[in-house]
Parts: structure tokens; sequence; C-alpha cells
């Protein structure tokens, strides 16, 4: 018996580093979604007509190469404000995608808790390939058609689901009631054809951008949202006694994937060589390939174990932590230190090229075309730090909150990302973006690692899939309002600085709720003890 019990032991052991590996590769590809930053150029370029300013119509008009299609504009000053809505646009497919991340989620907590790691984290590989796909191969008008005819049907299931809720109930004699569904769906295939040969292809930059918005934006984060829990709830199982710090590793591999994107031997350099939409095809391969494999690792161990020399609170279900108060504190610093990192991931290269050109004006220097473009794509460098910080941060404060405790390191990381956020609208220089933006990226990953960790604290890791995906919808509200914040901003100012004041002190805040929710902890701890 002990033999078997040692070789058991051994098997546990091993296993549990086959999961932790498996992990690292689905979060390696679910962070991608960070460095959708390196897209807004390109894309801009491709779905958006060109702006111009009158005098550059006047000279191509000279040189007969004026474009029809191009919209022109008084100034150099008009030409910016115009390129900001139009990026400002193509951002809310990385809102939508975060959105999407958390409210799946909920569903797929509940799913990997029921089935376990593997099933989910497949179906959202599959997700995120296919949408990647689909958005290369948007200059196909078939492709406008299969999405059209999809929305369709995902409108006529969505009201057939309705109809059955309001009279599934009812009698079958009713024969109306019995052929109201064919009607239903013989009504909208009608009017999804008729519509589709009245709208698709005739609405020019906003056929793709609805494209984009529902492939990369929608099925991208659905996709995200069904992987990313998964391999968390697995590890946590695997290792109770270090919850903070495995959970910091996974998802240190989600904080890499952005890093991939910003290199110019990886994502960006392909891109510059290819062409977005090249790229977009040859990601949705990839994810599909590495989510695929690294799922197939994945596991729950035989029972979880309870930690030696700690008061174990019961498992809670969905249901009962929505009742708890506990858990509206956890969403609300959550939404706080979500708000503060997405709101600058979403900007930062264009937001860091910007920065230093206006240093360089304000320095009395004449910029030339390609000096300028220069100072631009050095923003890129902001980015790669940001997703190395991010990842460093996911491990360091996932390992000091298992030394110190979640509470302590919930107010050291919220205190320090109020502070970098304070200054960061000011930060002009190629040293101190470098630092603002490894700040942000290092504390912004911090989330990661204490808020599954904190989850399972409160309320046990038999049912962390379903109760963190709840958690983890301030993370998709907060991804909607970073940008819709840091948008108006911009565009009412002319600067990001009232929405990075407005993260700063929500920041603040959730440092004081910290030390709230310990003490609603401590209080649970006691009442459920014997």
């Amino acid at each position: 018996m002990a033999t078997e019990a040692s070789a058991l032991t051994q098997f546990s052991r091993g296993k549990r580093f086959q999961v932790l590996a498996g992990a690292l590769l689905v979060q390696l590809i679910l962070g991608t979604v960070y460095g959708y930053s390196i897209f807004w150029e390109p894309l801009t370029a491709n779905i958006f007509p060109p702006v111009i300013t009158e005098a550059q119509k006047i000279t191509q008009l000279a040189a007969g190469t004026f474009d029809e299609t191009a919209m022109v504009v008084v100034d150099n000053g008009a030409a910016k404000v115009e390129i900001a809505k139009q990026q400002g646009i193509l951002k809310y497919a990385f809102s939508i995608c975060i959105l999407s991340f958390a409210a799946v989620m909920v569903i797929a907590g509940r799913v990997q808790d029921v089935k376990g790691p593997r099933l989910p984290a497949i179906i959202g590989g599959l997700m995120i390939g296919i949408g990647f796909i689909y958005a290369g191969l948007m200059t196909n008008a078939i492709v406008f058609y299969l999405a059209h005819a999809l929305f369709a049907g995902v409108v006529t299931v969505i009201i057939l689901m309705v109809f059955h809720a309001f009279f599934g109930h009812l009698e079958k004699e009713s024969t109306i009631i019995q052929y109201a569904p064919m009607g239903i769906m013989t009504t909208c295939m009608v009017a999804g054809v008729m519509m589709g040969n009245q709208y698709v292809g005739k609405l020019a930059e906003m056929d793709r951008l609805l494209l984009l918005w529902g492939t990369i934006g929608f099925m991208a984060g659905a996709g995200t949202g069904f992987a990313y829990v998964c391999p968390i709830a697995a590890l946590v199982k695997w290792f109770p006694d270090h919850k903070g710090l495995v959970s910091g590793i996974a998802v240190a591999g989600f904080g890499m994937g952005a890093y991939l994107f910003s290199q110019k031997w990886g994502a960006l350099g392909f891109i510059s060589k290819q062409g977005i939409f090249p790229f977009f095809i040859m990601h949705g391969i990839i994810c599909i390939i590495v989510i695929t494999a690294g799922a197939l690792m994945l596991s729950n161990p035989p029972s979880v174990a309870p930690v030696k020399g700690k008061a174990i609170l019961a498992d809670s279900t969905w249901q009962q932590t929505l009742k708890d108060p506990a858990f509206y504190l956890l969403w609300l610093m959550f939404f706080s230190g979500a708000m503060a990192g997405l709101m600058v991931i979403g900007i930062i290269k264009v937001f860091a090229g910007e920065q230093l050109l206006a240093a360089a004006r304000e320095a009395g220097r004449t910029l030339t075309a390609e000096q300028s473009s220069a100072l631009i794509l050095k923003g890129a460098a902001a980015v790669g730090l940001l997703a190395i910080f991010n990842a460093i941060g996911r491990i360091v404060w996932g390992f000091v909150s298992d030394k110190i405790g979640r509470t302590s390191t919930f107010v050291a990381m919220f205190i320090l990302q109020a502070g970098v956020m304070f200054f960061l609208a000011g930060m002009k220089t190629e040293a101190a973006l470098s630092i603002g933006a490894s700040m942000v990226g290092f504390n912004f990953g911090g989330n990661f690692a204490l808020f599954p960790s904190a989850t399972a604290d409160l309320f046990g890791a038999k049912n962390l899939g379903a109760n963190y995906g709840w958690v983890f919808t301030s993370y998709g509200i907060a991804g909607v309002v970073g940008i819709a914040a840091g948008n108006f901003a911009k565009v009412a100012t002319g600067s990001y600085a009232a929405a990075f004041s407005m993260a700063a002190a929500l920041c603040l805040l959730s440092a004081g709720l910290a030390i709230v929710l310990q003490i609603l902890r401590k209080n649970k701890a006691r009442l459920s003890a014997p």
C-alpha cells in the first residue's frame, strides 16, 4: 500500500507540472489580445478612406494622383482629429473583445467546473482561430454574405429561445403555438436574404468595420473567455498551498503574448512585410494548433487537498457568491485595476509616439515626415516593455501575496498604480515613457494573479471557474469604460490626462476596499468555524 501511495504521489507531481506547461501554452496565445494596439494603424489604411488636407488635394490633382474616395479636410490639425476618430472607432474591437471575454467566462467557468478544463479550452482555441481567419478573409465578398447569414441565424435562435420561454409551457394542442417556430424561421430566412441583397457589400467601410467587431472583437473575445479560466482553475486545485504563485506563473504567459506582437521579429514585423490580413490568417491557424495542444495537457487532480494550518471556508456556489457582500467589493477592486491597465494597453503605442512627437515640437525641432514616423514607431517599444512587465508582475505579485497576504499586496499594488497613472500624461521622454509603461504593465499584471487566488480564498476552489467568471465580468466592463474614457478625453481635451487621473482615483479607492474586504473575510472565517 505504501508503495502504491508513493507511486501515486510521484505521478501527481509529474502530472501537475504537465498541467502547468499546458497552462503556459494556452495563456501565451490568449495574451496576444493585449497586442491589439498594433492593429489600428494598418487597419485604418485598409478600412477607411485616406484623410488628406486641401493643400494635399491640390498637389495630388496637379500630379494626377488624387483618390476620389479620400476625405478632404482643412488642415493637418483637422486631419489628426479625423484620424483619431477613425482609430477610436477601430479600438472598440478591443473593447468588444474584452467585454465578450468577460461575459463568456461566466458560462465557460461553469462548463469547466462540470466538464473539466480540456473541452472549454479547445472550444476557445477554435473560436479565436476561426475569428482571426475570418477577419483575414474580409477582402472576399463571400465572407460578408456568410457573416450576414450567421448573424441572421443567431437572431433566429434568440427569437426562438424567447418564444420558448414565454410559450413553451402551453399545451401542444394549440395549432398556432405548435407551428409558430416554423413561421419564425421562415420569416427570418426571407428577411435575411432580402436584407443581404440590399445591404451586404454596399456599406463601404461599415461592412469591414462590423465584420472586424464581430471577428477579432466578439469571436476572439468569446474564445479567450472559454479558454482563459481553464488553466487557472486547474492549477489552483493542483497547487492549493501556492495559489498566488501558480496563478501568476500561468497568467504570465498571457502577459508575454503581447510581447510577441510588439517585436519586429514577431507580429509587428510580419504585418509590416506581409500586411494585416495575411497576419490574421496566420495567427488564426497558430491559435487553433497551440491552444488545442495546451488544452490536451490540462486536467483536474483526483481531489482538492486542504492547506494545512489555514482556516477552510466552505465552497460557495455561484448563486451563494452573488449574495455575498465580499463579491461586490472584489468586483469593484478588479474593475478599478483593470480599467487603469486596459486604458493604457489600448492606446500605448499611439500614445507613446504622440508624446515623443509633442516633446520634439516643444523643443523647437522641425521634423521631416521620416523623422516623425520614426518617433511614432518608437511607441512600439513601450508596447513591448508593458507586455514584459505585465508578465513579470503576475509572478512577483502572486509570489508576494502568498508570503505577506492578499490584503497587504492589494494595497501596495493599487497605491503604486495610482501614482503611475497620475504622472503618466506628463511623461514625454523615451526613458520616462519606458518606466511608465513598465510600471503600468507590472501592476496591471498583478490583478490576474491576485484576483483568482483571492476568489479561491473567499469562495473555495471547487467552483472557482464559475465564481471567478462572475468576478471577471468587471474586467469586461472596465475594458469598455476604459477605452471610452480615453477616447472621450482625447477628443475633448487633446490629452488623456483626465482619463488617467480618474483611473488613479479609482485605484486609491480600491486600496481602501481591500482593507474592508479583509475584515469581511475574517468575519466569514469566524462564523464558519466549528
